[in-house]
């Protein structure tokens, strides 16, 4: 009995030695992930928590929460701070408040990691301690969830600039275009009358227009812009004063498409600059506009289908 009594004193003293020592007095909780973007655009979802809302539980059947609060599993999780690519956030449950950081690291251009730490101080006997590594560990999963999720959502181009981006090339690459300038940035009107002169020009020379027309407007001074149009051919025409052929390089471009009207238009011009800027792009040569839908015979313009178009290398 005294032999038995001792093998189970020593067992304990065995089980309670490796509890200390496989349990420390501080346990780091950490959860990573790699997402596919820009370290600048992930920081605006990050860093700004008004935009936490659209990437909490994404992708999941979580309802839509609001600030600043936000809960997970029964914890809670709150912003607390906000510095140069990394925000504190206090994570709570019941009487427990942990302060963690979520750090954002650049990897390259396309690619950003995010790393978030905590840190729990377990107690000082067995039961408290192995209670504070279960709850560790509950903690960790919470984490790793919540970074999926992030991303997840950072991981589609139009969450994080409101349009759908591609690289893609053009199929037509002769044109014919005319220019012609303006004492205000040129209307619908304007760009469809230039457009009918050319296609009157091309008809003329025992042709037809092979694609949709494309248009860029320049403003080169306090009251003057450039509007120049250009409509696809699939052959050579003859120059004259007012129209010339332009050869359309088989690069690359960065391409949106668009419904609606000159607002959308604009706001999506804008997001494209946004992503050129954020991906440390150059438009190397003239950006322009894709008219797909005919704004003539379809005058509902939350109907139109635009292609913005910026050639990259």
């Amino acid at each position: 009995m005294k032999k038995l009594l001792l093998i189970l004193l020593v067992v304990l003293a065995l089980f309670t030695v490796s509890l200390y020592l496989f349990i420390p007095g501080k346990i780091t909780i950490d959860s990573s992930v790699v997402v596919k973007t820009t370290d600048v655009g992930t920081e605006r979802f990050v860093i700004d928590d008004t935009k936490w809302p659209l990437w909490w539980n994404y992708g999941t059947a979580g309802d839509h929460q609001r600030g600043p609060v936000f809960t997970h599993n029964g914890y809670s999780f709150q912003p607390t701070g906000k510095f140069y690519k990394s925000i504190d956030i206090a994570i709570g449950k019941e009487k427990q408040r942990l302060h963690s950081k979520l750090l954002i690291i650049a990897m390259a251009v396309d690619s950003t990691s995010l790393q978030w730490k905590t840190e729990l101080t377990p107690g000082s006997n067995p039961v408290a301690r192995i209670t504070a590594y279960l709850e560790a560990k509950r903690i960790k999963e919470n984490m790793t969830e919540i970074l999926g999720n992030l991303q997840d959502f950072l991981s589609k181009t139009a969450n994080i600039y409101g349009i759908h981006i591609e690289r893609n090339r053009l199929r037509d690459t002769l044109y014919v275009s005319s220019k012609q300038l303006l004492p205000k940035n040129p209307t619908v009107k304007d760009i469809y009358q230039l457009i009918d002169k050319i296609k009157i020009y091309i008809q003329q020379n025992g042709t037809e227009p092979s694609g949709s027309p494309i248009y860029n407007t320049t403003r080169m001074d306090e009251g003057r812009y450039q509007l120049m149009v250009a409509i696809p051919v699939n052959k050579q025409l003859k120059e004259t004063n007012e129209f010339s052929m332009k050869y359309m390089v088989k690069g690359s471009f960065m391409i949106t498409e668009v419904a609606g009207g000159d607002s959308t238009i604009n706001k999506a011009a804008k997001n494209m600059q946004q992503y050129f800027q954020d991906y440390r792009k150059t438009s190397m040569a003239m950006n322009f506009t894709m008219l797909v839908t005919d704004r003539i015979l379809q005058p509902d313009s939350s109907k139109w289908v635009t292609k913005l178009c910026m050639p990259v290398y």
